[in-house]
């Protein structure tokens, strides 16, 4: 999160990464047409990118520009206001960008959130999430980071798999109270493996997202903690038959 777009350009190429997702703040921050010119000049392919809500416009110029298919916000925080207050006002708030969206070719998807994050967001599960998504006419993000341990989990996935338009997936370790203190692919307990099978399963054929950050990553190193996980998350897609 801290490094600069220069800098991850950097990395991914020394890492041989070609397929990435990006932020919207480290682009806005390098400049958006610099940032656009450094990407396409990297040759990269850009499966998705994050932006928050008052940055949504060119964000979603720049994700049509670049050709990424995805953009995923969050909702923003409902404060004391009751949800279904706050979901009618998010619906009003994304229609004329949900529109821009299709006509760029960008799918916009809900990002839920760990459920500490009220003050960004009122969506803290995969239902819920699902939800909204209908009434917005949008997609969803599944990260594994806070939809791990939801209740029907198998069940949503496959009766609204066509809502899914981005997986994020990443480990965590039992027992960590701070957040997003997120692990390496395999040195936490979320069971990776099978909740990608079940992605999988459920007829999903996008991108699996690596999203690993907080002071374990950054004590580790970004450049290991990443190459470990690409190379783990590889095994265990190779074992799934994907």
């Amino acid at each position: 999160m801290n490094q600069s777009l220069e800098d991850d350009l950097v990395l991914w190429a020394d890492l041989g990464i070609d397929n990435v997702g990006l932020i919207s703040p480290k682009l806005e921050l390098a400049g958006w047409d610099a940032a656009r010119k450094a990407v396409l000049d990297a040759g990269l392919s850009v499966s998705s990118m994050s932006c928050y809500r008052d940055g949504i416009v060119p964000s979603l110029e720049f994700a049509g520009a670049i050709g990424t298919p995805v953009l995923y916000i969050i909702t923003g925080s409902a404060g004391s206001t009751p949800w279904e207050e706050a979901a009618a006002k998010f619906c009003e708030e994304m229609a004329p960008h949900v529109a821009r969206a299709n006509e760029l070719g960008v799918r916009v998807a809900l990002e839920p959130t760990n459920p500490l994050r009220t003050d960004v967001s009122f969506v803290h599960c995969v239902r819920d999430a699902m939800d909204l998504a209908v009434l917005a006419d949008m997609a969803i993000v599944v990260d594994f980071y806070s939809s791990w341990y939801e209740r029907g989990l198998d069940e949503l996935v496959h009766k609204h798999i066509d809502l899914v338009g981005l997986v994020q997936i990443c480990d965590y370790k039992l027992g960590t109270f701070d957040m997003p203190n997120r692990s390496a692919i395999g040195e936490g307990n979320i069971p990776v493996e099978r909740m990608m099978g079940l992605m999988l399963e459920a007829g999903y054929e996008g991108p699996f997202d690596l999203e690993i950050l907080g002071p374990r990553i950054e004590a580790a190193g970004y450049r290991d903690s990443i190459a470990a996980s690409i190379e783990r998350a590889g095994e265990m897609l190779s074992r799934l038959g994907a």
